[in-house]
């Protein structure tokens, strides 16, 4: 028995990595038609012939653009960029092809290197456009939620003409429920019925994920294989993402034993994982026609959202009214006892938040326990199991016996685990009593093994009757909601046993930290006041002979000097006059005007780089008071502050002269660290300084990012001819991208273009779905580049290029049509990108109009 549960299990596995999305095989209502990034055909289906006359020595090795005409290559590598923005298929419908009078509506999408085209004949019996607006509007009349599934089959039903539509959900455990039907009335129901996890194998439910919608048309229908150039043959392609990809011979004869003739699946995703299936069956052949494809597949994403916030809502509700409970059980938690015994009094209060029908907790080896609970031996042995568990803040059991033996228990059967610390092995139990659970499964769930062509294969069960199975040692499953409680429960006892302690240590220790840091700096700021102080009394006594004179003159410096403290702990955010920046530092300094030289170009320091920059000539001028050119034993001392702008951004010079003679550096203390690490930290500029017997000699780089130009300056420069030279940060500027206009009708298109440009660093970017609104925008401003699609509806952008030409603004095609679109004469020079656009050479593109990007 042992022997035969193993063999079942490997085939399971075998089952799940079976790669049914390289089976190289297509169902027979549809052709398919394989190209490389050239547009090459490197494959096609084999039933091609029976839709058009079309002979594979004129196809394979071939370019589909040279077969097919221009409009349809411009149509299909629109759609190919579309499909490769969203990640999925996209749709071209009622288009006519060579070799055939017959139309038909077209699915592309991209698969690694390969653009796959697959073909569909035309259905025009029905009218599809509005299905969407229809199935929303039966959707929006139902409040509660077993209201709205029911509604969904029965829509869906009628939308697409199925014999039985099912709502199938998806259970914890990976089986699944039908929870919803609709079905004509001479077919067995199968509401209620459970499904096990290994009818949709793993790697079918991904596929589920990525393709909303999945078609088999005729089950008892031939397949037909995807044949390759020589070269080509060995590679498998994925076919993920098709409408026609073949299916897996088991899924086959699993629909032939439901007395299934074609199926069609809609997937529900809910918070990005697989919620559920509307599953639809036909009791004949039935292909369901492209179009109304399209139109259920955005159903399928509008309807996931709208059940999104449903069940989220109904999350909410759940919990809010549970809200109040959970207070009440946390106001009567008191530290002031044993957190043990805190805790498991509150069990009928516990009980009334999630179902459960005993508690127990372990705090610190000390066990207590109320209601229905394991002794202490079975914790005991509970919790060394759990130590060898992943780390998770929460376990859910549903059956301990089949854990351990140990832990069969005629009062407990399922356990919530809330590990509050690791360090003791502190835990709180939620414990349920057992149930006697029926649950009625479509057949018998066991998969049989079958010997076929000498090899063991795993086959789907014959029969869908009812088929009921009893367990009477599991408690009824925790749900999401349980788990949702049981985390609130788990804070908040944690909350309650430290929180204080650790906020009130966190708190110490940022005081502590803070109160170092400020008593530091305190220190550093007192002493250079006081020197400060004493080096303007020194410089003010040399000059003044009158004791009211010198007082006077003393006061205003003072003030000054605290006007540059106040500046410094209150700058403006923003931008400020360089110049006035300096200014306001040296004001207390200026006993003599002589003594400074001031001279640069009229700038402005951006917010973030004013505190730094202030910080920096702080230290620098009370550095020169306190031992450089402006300090008392100086009586001729000077201060040279220059600056220029290039490329890099401003390079500021500060040069002494006639104060004490410089040797050297000296220590290096609190100012010194500041000056030379706070432009190259903060700012990633640069700093240098240099002692020469003249006095002390620094250079700082302020990057350019930081620096604006002032009006005087801006004046200047536009007021100069084109032979005036010009600074090189002016020529950064007049290249750098800083806008575009997008002229695209395909607003998906679009919007992946501009997240391109964005990359690249253009930060406003308008898009234009027509020529006129483009004219009218850019009869108000003049964009630094622009992109033109060729073709917008019914009108060409190339009068659009020849005006922006002689506008003189930069510009580039983008088209499906590639470069063999012929040009007029006058834009015959503009370079020509095509769709889908490569990013790489999007960048290179702009780059050669001499942007740095």
């Amino acid at each position: 028995m042992h022997d035969e549960a193993g063999e079942l299990s490997s085939l399971v596995n075998q089952c799940d990595k079976e790669p049914i999305h390289l089976l190289g095989r297509i169902q027979n209502h549809g052709f398919m038609i394989i190209v490389d990034k050239a547009g090459v055909v490197t494959h096609f289906s084999e039933n091609l012939d029976r839709f058009a006359d079309v002979p594979s020595s004129q196809l394979l090795g071939y370019t589909l653009w040279e077969l097919v005409d221009r409009e349809l290559v411009h149509a299909i590598r629109g759609a190919q960029s579309q499909a490769m923005i969203l990640g999925k298929a996209t749709y071209l419908h009622s288009v006519s092809i060579p070799h055939t009078e017959d139309k038909f509506d077209l699915c592309i999408h991209q698969s690694a290197e390969h653009l796959i085209i697959e073909f569909e004949k035309l259905d025009n019996s029905g009218k599809y456009e509005g299905v969407i607006t229809a199935l929303m509007a039966q959707m929006s009349m139902f409040s509660e939620l077993e209201d709205l599934y029911q509604g969904l089959v029965e829509s869906v039903r009628t939308a697409t003409g199925h014999d039985r539509v099912m709502l199938y959900q998806f259970l914890s455990d990976g089986s699944g429920e039908v929870i919803a039907e609709s079905m004509s009335n001479d077919m067995t129901p199968f509401l209620g019925l459970r499904y096990p996890a290994s009818d949709i194998p793993r790697q079918a439910r991904q596929l589920y994920k990525k393709n909303l919608i999945r078609t088999i048309s005729d089950v008892n229908g031939e397949t037909h294989r995807i044949i390759g150039t020589s070269n080509s043959d060995d590679v498998a392609v994925d076919l993920s993402l098709s409408r026609l990809r073949a299916v897996s011979e088991v899924h086959i004869q699993y629909l032939k034993n439901m007395q299934v003739g074609a199926s069609m699946s809609i997937s529900l995703i809910v918070e990005g994982e697989l919620w559920g299936l509307i599953a639809c069956h036909h009791n004949t052949e039935k292909a369901i026609p492209a179009r109304l494809v399209s139109q259920l597949e955005l159903f399928a994403e509008m309807f996931s959202l709208e059940l999104s916030r449903r069940l989220v809502n109904e999350r909410i509700r759940v919990s809010e009214k549970a809200n109040a409970t959970f207070t009440r059980v946390l106001s009567n938690l008191s530290l002031g006892k044993s957190l043990n015994n805190a805790i498991v009094e509150q069990l009928s209060l516990l009980k009334t938040l999630i179902d459960i029908d005993g508690i127990g907790c372990i705090f610190s080896s000390e066990y207590t326990k109320s209601g229905a609970a394991f002794s202490a031996r079975k914790i005991k042995r509970l919790t060394a199991i759990l130590a060898e568990l992943p780390d998770e803040e929460i376990h859910q059991f549903d059956n301990l016996a089949d854990i351990d033996g140990e832990l069969a228990d005629e009062n407990v059967a399922g356990v919530l685990a809330l590990k509050i610390s690791s360090q003791p092995m502190d835990y709180i139990f939620l414990f349920r009593n057992s149930v006697v659970q029926q649950v009625s499964w479509a057949g018998n769930p066991a998969k049989r093994v079958e010997f076929k062509e000498g090899k063991e294969m795993l086959t789907p069960r014959a029969s869908f009757d009812k088929w009921v199975e009893t367990n009477e040692s599991t408690s009824t499953p925790w749900t999401t909601l349980d788990i949702e409680r049981a985390k609130s429960i788990r804070l908040g006892v944690m909350e309650l046993t430290i929180r204080h302690l650790h906020e009130k240590e966190l708190l110490q220790r940022e005081a502590k930290k803070r109160l170092e840091l400020l008593i530091g700096e305190l220190n550093h700021r007192v002493r250079n006041i006081l020197n400060l102080v004493s080096a303007i009394i020194g410089q003010t006594s040399q000059n003044k002979k009158d004791i009211d004179e010198f007082v006077v003159s003393l006061s205003s410096r003072i003030s000054a000097l605290a006007l540059g403290h106040d500046q410094l702990t209150h700058a403006s955010y923003n931008s400020v006059k360089f110049k006035e920046l300096l200014n306001n530092e040296l004001k207390a300094y200026m006993i003599k005007e002589s003594s400074f030289k001031i001279e640069g170009p009229d700038i402005r320091i951006l917010p973030y780089a004013v505190t730094p920059i202030v910080l920096v000539f702080h230290e620098m001028i009370t550095n020169a008071a306190k031992y450089g050119a402006l300090s008392a034993t100086s009586n001729d001392g000077r201060v040279a502050i220059t600056w220029e702008l290039d490329e890099r951004g401003c390079t500021i010079k500060w040069e002494e002269h006639g104060g004490p003679p410089l040797h050297g550096l000296g220590e290096e203390g609190f100012g010194m660290t500041v000056i030379k690490s706070v432009i190259p930290h903060e700012l990633k500029g640069k700093a240098s300084l240099s002692a020469k017997v003249s006095g002390l000699n620094a250079e700082f780089l302020i990057p350019s990012k930081f620096i604006e130009m002032g009006a005087h300056e801006l004046e200047k420069r536009e007021g100069s001819n084109d032979k005036t030279p010009q600074t090189a940060l002016s020529k950064k500027a007049e290249k750098i991208l800083t806008s575009a206009f997008i002229v695209e009708d395909n607003l998906l298109i679009s919007l992946d273009l501009k997240k391109h440009l964005k990359k690249l660093g253009i930060d406003k970017i308008d898009i234009f779905g027509d020529i006129s609104s483009a004219r009218a925008a850019l009869a108000k401003v003049k964009p630094s580049m622009m992109f033109l699609d060729v073709h917008l509806g019914n009108e060409n952008t190339f009068q659009l290029g020849i005006e922006i030409q002689k506008l003189s603004i930069p510009f580039l095609f983008i088209t499906g049509y590639g470069a063999a679109i012929e040009l007029p004469d006058e834009l015959s020079g503009v370079d020509i990108l095509t769709k889908p656009v490569d990013t790489t050479l999007l960048k290179r593109s702009i780059e050669a109009f001499g942007f740095k990007v």
